[in-house]
């Protein structure tokens, strides 16, 4: 009797308190918000952003910037946000991502920081964004380079979560230099590792409660099209993947394909501060540092598919909006 005296007692203090059963168990299952992108367009097809606990696949062909893609999705959570975010790329160094993360943050360009030829406005710059991004530590870098299983990116994770007590994205960069369970890289079927590799990142997601991005390879389908734009069927690890992923984005640069780049003589440099006339006369250019960009999105498990345009410029790392800064 005493017993179901104190059930009782304690019942009505959980009513008076607010924090009856029903309500506790509401709000442990309140969703975290959504990761936004960075691309207002983007979000808005996507729901809303990254959703939490999910997978969302990023693809492209070689060198056509998903990578910068992803880095920009990171540094809109960490920076805009201010929610914790971790990258691990198994392709870039740690350096090499943090040039790419000063140049789009502070508008200075890659090539003065590769070329070593910064002025003291520059340096103030640079000092000042990363002296604030050290002292909140929100966008973290691991792997530099080298090919970890998923147990050591969940390593990473732990320390960020254990630094701020959760975290919301992690960028993996990319799928396909990835190593699979011992069991299954003895097996010597790459397309299982694999697929036990995207589970596994599946379950990581899932236990953080975090919106995962996969960076991942495209065939070399789109070269042999007229129009050489990307579709779901290009995915290298497309079965792996779709079974798990929430949405696929697939970045398409138009100009990355322009024979206008590589060919013909350059007398002059069209732009000193990107091209050093120390390099002219030559054969060819690299590709315009603003241009425009297409993000398919072909898969949307739970919303609509489609396509949008962005604004891109390579000189310093940095996909943006069209609406708000239209490409000149």
């Amino acid at each position: 009797m005493v017993r179901n005296h104190a059930r009782k007692t304690d019942a009505r203090r959980g009513t008076q308190s607010g924090e009856g059963s029903h309500r506790r168990t509401v709000k442990q299952h309140v969703p975290k918000p959504r990761v936004l992108t960075g691309l207002t367009a983007l979000d808005e097809l996507l729901g809303g952003g990254l959703r939490p606990g999910r997978l969302t696949v990023v693809a492209a062909r070689t060198a056509m910037g998903k990578s910068m893609l992803a880095l920009t999705m990171a540094r809109n959570c960490a920076f805009r946000q201010a929610r914790p975010a971790q990258v691990a790329s198994l392709e870039m160094s740690n350096e090499g991502l943090l040039e790419r993360t000063l140049a789009a943050e502070t508008g200075v360009l890659t090539e003065k920081m590769r070329r070593r030829t910064l002025d003291p406005s520059n340096f103030d710059l640079l000092r000042a964004f990363a002296a604030d991004a050290d002292s909140k530590m929100l966008l973290s870098f691991g792997g530099d380079g080298t090919t970890p299983a998923v147990a050591e990116i969940e390593r990473q994770c732990a320390t960020v979560v254990g630094r701020h007590g959760h975290l919301d994205l992690l960028v993996v960069d990319y799928l396909g230099l990835m190593d699979g369970a011992l069991q299954q890289r003895a097996s010597g079927d790459r397309q299982k590792e694999v697929a036990s590799v995207v589970a596994d990142l599946q379950q990581l997601a899932t236990r953080l409660k975090a919106a995962v991005v996969i960076v991942e390879q495209l065939t070399e389908a789109p070269e042999l099209r007229d129009d050489h734009r990307p579709r779901l069927s290009d995915l290298c690890h497309g079965e792996a993947l779709l079974s798990h992923a929430e949405a696929v984005i697939l970045l398409h640069r138009p100009a990355y394909y322009d024979p206008q780049h590589s060919t013909g003589r350059y007398e002059r440099s069209p732009d000193p501060e990107l091209y050093p006339e120390v390099l002219f006369p030559r054969y060819g250019l690299p590709e315009p540092a603003v241009q425009r960009a297409e993000l398919l999105v072909p898969h949307n498990r739970h919303g609509r598919t489609g396509s949008v345009e962005v604004g891109v410029e390579l000189a310093r790392a940095r996909f943006f909006d069209l609406v708000s800064e239209p490409v000149r």
